[in-house]
């Protein structure tokens, strides 16, 4: 401040409440502007009042079902705001991370008000979620995405929140979701009976899908027709086919978002957590997002991430489609990814639920508020790093000398399961980076559960073209055993790849290389020092670490994508 004033706690605190109202209304502005144009019921219910509280109760019989089989539909009577809805259907949800037992201290519930009573509502919502976000301690992301996907013009779930009690038994906090019913297909398409379809876990649309509503029998025909259109060979006509059964600008906003948001356990980067939805009016698909509970986590994830989904692949392997894309990215990270408006939407967030969270038990509103300052922390470094990248400041990419070798400096820890340490130094001369896994205090049912999967890391630019990444590893004591999507014990790698050389036991200083390849546009990929293992040690020869150019050649890189758990 000029002159070295300094503002009271009070004059802070009301600069604050005037930045938090400020970034909310022009967060708002583009809520307002991707939502249907006349309010209804439901909107009244996500953008007003207290945070209801609702009352399930399931008779004997239905939860024995439940514990048989938690996906069958029983009936079970809610109650909110002095008013009962009986006849709901009522089923356990949730995938690997977030499925818990009927019993459990939290388990994830959806709420099908018209199963069973035709024309019963609940605040205009046909179908809603009781997720219990216990993969978002912030009780968030799923709430904040869901307005990014809106502002984007692609349809997307609205959320808030609510405080739930089972058969009498308070279970806390939970983020409630709008369920992709007939309303939501009502807000987003004139026409709501054409086919949704459920992707599933880690399913691909080339692969049988549930459908949850629509009118086609058998099969899933307009979907084999976009699957067809994936696989033509030419790049033109693969997108003059798609453009007649896909809404391509909505896709590529679609993917783009989910890049900026870093979903990585979305169709993009995994072809997990979606939605598809047949409009018989303009004969095309759209594709929505879902289980936006982890995200924001890696700051400098790549514009360009390996594409898992089919659809995307399809597009960013071509020269048009990378380009529509990017355009698509920069647009958005200035018109949409709005830090500011961003963290003081979460900050308002924040205000409604700490009251709640208070009543309910006051060590975790203290834990709340440090999740939303890590949450803000995210949300402030991804945007930095989005608009350093496609705001034109971005990296530039490795330039090599004639012999086609470059050092890679940069190295940066992370731990993605288990508990690890990391030293830098020199052993015997050598420079060295050292991750060892430290062994879980308490042993584990499955052995993966048990194992730590740390590393080094750094992200380079480059053009394209084939590359080895190599360097010396050596091991001191290293268990590798279980089962890992990436590969086990220590070895190099880059980010989403499997990699096949692995070290485990007492290994020797070992020479080791990964060859990848480039495509068409410049690309920016994660180099990874990795141990994926119970115990030992991992030592990286630092000094030996370098990026090697390969002379061209038509084989494919021997590195394919692989789904699973880490990244």
């Amino acid at each position: 401040m000029p002159g070295g004033r300094t503002l009271s706690p009070a004059t802070r605190a009301g600069w604050s409440l005037q930045l938090a109202v400020l970034g909310f209304l022009a967060f708002s502005l583009l809520r307002a502007a991707a939502a249907p144009k006349s309010p209804d019921e439901t909107d009244l219910f996500f953008n007003s009042g207290p945070v209801p509280f609702i009352r399930v109760e399931i008779p004997e019989d239905g939860m024995k079902q439940l514990r048989r089989e938690a996906r069958q539909y029983v009936r079970a009577t809610v109650t909110e705001g002095g008013h009962v809805y009986t006849n709901v259907g009522v089923h356990l949800k949730g995938a690997a991370g977030s499925f818990r037992p009927v019993d459990a201290e939290n388990p994830a519930l959806t709420l099908n008000f018209d199963k069973f009573q035709e024309g019963q509502k609940f605040h205009g919502l046909d179908k809603l979620h009781l997720n219990n976000s216990v993969q978002d301690p912030s009780y968030t992301t799923e709430l904040l995405c869901g307005e990014l996907f809106l502002a984007a013009g692609v349809p997307a779930a609205r959320a808030g929140h609510a405080v739930v009690e089972l058969n009498g038994r308070r279970l806390g906090l939970y983020v409630l979701k709008e369920g992709f019913g007939k309303n939501f297909l009502k807000r987003h398409f004139s026409n709501p009976r054409g086919n949704l379809y459920d992707g599933g876990f880690l399913r691909e649309i080339s692969e049988p899908m549930e459908r949850i509503s629509g009118i086609e029998p058998t099969g899933q025909p307009e979907v084999a027709a976009l699957v067809k259109a994936c696989e033509i060979p030419d790049e033109r006509e693969r997108l003059a086919a798609l453009e007649k059964r896909l809404d391509v600008d909505r896709f590529l906003s679609f993917i783009a978002m989910e890049m900026m948001v870093w979903h990585w356990d979305g169709y993009l980067m995994k072809k997990n957590n979606y939605r598809v939805y047949h409009d018989p009016d303009s004969d095309k698909i759209s594709f929505f997002p879902h289980g936006m509970d982890q995200m924001f986590w890696q700051a400098n994830g790549p514009v360009f991430p390996q594409a898992e989904g089919l659809v995307a692949a399809s597009i960013l392997n071509t020269r048009e489609g990378r380009a529509r894309y990017k355009a698509r990215a920069t647009q958005l990270t200035t018109n949409v990814f709005l830090v500011g408006a961003l963290t003081n939407r979460i900050l308002q967030v924040q205000a409604r639920l700490r009251p709640v969270l208070a009543s309910l038990d006051p060590q975790s509103a203290a834990q709340h508020d440090q999740e939303v300052r890590k949450l803000i922390r995210e949300v402030e470094q991804r945007g930095a790093y989005l608009h350093r990248v496609l705001g034109g400041e971005g990296p530039k990419p490795v330039v090599f000398p004639p012999e086609n070798v470059a050092r890679v400096q940069g190295w940066k820890s992370r731990v993605d399961s288990g508990d690890a340490r990391f030293s830098e130094g020199q052993e015997q001369g050598i420079p060295v980076l050292v991750v060892e896994a430290v062994p879980p205090t308490e042993p584990t049912a499955e052995p993966v559960q048990g194992m730590c999967l740390a590393s080094y890391r750094v992200t380079v630019l480059l053009h394209p073209g084939r590359y080895a990444f190599e360097g010396r590893v050596r091991t001191d004591g290293v268990v590798s055993t279980g089962k890992s999507t990436r590969g086990l014990g220590a070895g190099l790698r880059i980010s989403q790849h499997k990699r096949q050389n692995s070290l485990s036991g007492d290994a020797p200083w070992q020479e080791i290389s990964y060859e990848f390849t480039v495509k068409e546009e410049e690309e920016e990929v994660e180099l990874i020092c990795d141990l994926r293992g119970s115990k030992g040690k991992a030592f990286f020869d630092r000094s030996s670490l370098l990026l090697r150019r390969l002379p061209d050649a038509p084989a494919e890189s021997p590195s394919k994508p692989t789904p699973g758990a880490t990244r």
